[in-house]
């Protein structure tokens, strides 16, 4: 039940964000909105790999010890359910169960592919920025965006 309150909650939230990113953007053009909300969100990113790093308490975080983070984070933060499907030394691919922040973007009208632009430019970045504050060689990207709100996304974090 712990993660349905949560991911209501990170919904709510998400939809007072999108819309008001819509509004900004309606005032100074929808491509500037999106890049000052990926500098919030990378800003938001590094704090908070920066916060799970000094929980962990590890100078060195490997791949596996970031993705068992990144689970919680997700999880306990977002309500977000990810299952890892492949995974290597270099690399972990997750399938991404239910977003807020898919859920919340189309709530307000949002098409599926301006959702997906949003979510590259905003949670994505976020992500990444997040994984790299924990580990500099690590990266994490979208490979495949989901079809509707039932569908998953694939998402992988890749160690160079």
């Amino acid at each position: 039940m712990a993660t349905a309150d949560t991911f209501t909650g990170a919904k709510s939230a998400f939809t007072f964000l999108f819309a008001y990113l819509n509004t900004v953007g309606q005032e100074i053009g929808m491509e500037r909105a999106l890049a000052l909300d990926t500098r919030m969100c990378e800003a938001m990113g590094a704090a908070q790999g920066m916060a799970m790093k000094e929980q962990a308490g590890m100078e060195e975080i490997g791949l596996q010890a970031v993705n068992s983070l990144n689970e919680r984070f997700l999880e306990g933060g977002l309500g977000i359910t990810s299952e890892l499907v492949e995974e290597d030394a270099r690399k972990h691919l997750f399938k991404v169960g239910r977003c807020p922040l898919y859920e919340a973007a189309a709530e307000l009208g949002m098409d599926h592919a301006s959702i997906e632009a949003l979510c590259r430019s905003g949670a994505i970045r976020f992500m990444d920025t997040m994984v790299k504050q924990m580990n500099p060689a690590l990266s994490y990207q979208l490979q495949q965006f989901r079809a509707s709100a039932e569908d998953s996304c694939m998402e992988a974090m890749y160690l160079s």
